[in-house]
């Protein structure tokens, strides 16, 4: 790949020809020479085979398929805000598709939806403290974001999952990196500036119009118990808000995962 447009919107972009994971694989490139990896940093394959995604689950698509994009970042806020890097990415990646005509939506926490399938989803991890580090500013995170963007309808693993391919959008891999990395960057100096508050960076206010969780009824699904409700709001912790009714009253949940009901 070619991604002329994308790499200079960064300090380092390297493109494998293909790796098990693009996060595991820069997050052990950062360890073994934290110089050579300046943020932001950018690393990028189209044939990735042992993809990740949240709690644990695989990420698979077909060489070809799918745009693997690991981003670090070392934005210089207090350790406890850097969760709200991942939902910052959601909101970006739904921010640039519907920029270049796709009806993306974001299911949080950070999954980006076309019409109710998945097209991507984002997997972020902080990164060990280098040793004799004061303090809890200034870690290095690791943002993944795996794109459907070439495969063909008969070729998408799941009935859950669509490709901008199959949905009439552009599949040109440097247009669409660029159109992600433009709304990101951005977000995240502004939220490094607000010393990592959502609201005065305005970051809360973009995960939340980009949301297609917010007003919806859905079902939480967490160890202790599933939550079943309508969404309600995103809180200043990342949290979803979920509204149980008048007896029950509102819950904030910080994990889970959710599904958009159809029906009462």
């Amino acid at each position: 790949m070619d991604l002329p447009a994308s790499a200079a919107l960064v300090a380092r972009l390297v493109v494998l020809d293909a790796v098990g994971s693009t996060n595991s694989e820069l997050v052990r490139l950062v360890a073994a020479d934290p110089g050579a990896w300046p943020a932001p940093a950018v690393l990028v394959t189209d044939r990735q085979t042992a993809g990740r995604g949240r709690l644990g689950r695989v990420w698979s698509a077909r060489a070809g398929d799918s745009l693997a994009i690991s981003l670090l970042l070392r934005p210089d806020v207090p350790r406890e805000r850097l969760g709200w890097l991942s939902l910052a990415a959601g909101a970006a990646m739904t921010e640039a598709l519907a920029g270049l005509g796709v009806p993306a939506r974001a299911k949080w926490p950070n999954d980006v939806l076309i019409g109710g399938r998945k097209v991507c989803g984002v997997l972020a991890e902080v990164l060990p403290e280098p040793s004799g580090a004061v303090g809890s500013l200034g870690a290095g995170v690791v943002i993944g974001a795996g794109l459907n963007h070439a495969a063909a309808r008969k070729d998408l693993p799941v009935p859950t999952a669509t490709s901008l391919a199959a949905e009439g959008g552009p599949t040109d891999p440097d247009l669409l990196i660029a159109a992600y990395l433009t709304r990101l960057l951005p977000l995240v100096r502004a939220f490094e500036a607000a010393g990592g508050d959502p609201d005065a960076s305005g970051l809360r206010a973009r995960v939340r119009s980009t949301s297609d969780t917010i007003g919806r009824r859905v079902r939480v699904s967490r160890p202790d118990g599933d939550v079943l409700g309508e969404a309600v709001d995103i809180d200043p912790d990342g949290r979803v808000v979920v509204d149980r009714g008048p007896i029950l009253g509102t819950v904030a949940c910080s994990t889970g995962d959710v599904e958009h009901l159809r029906y009462e």
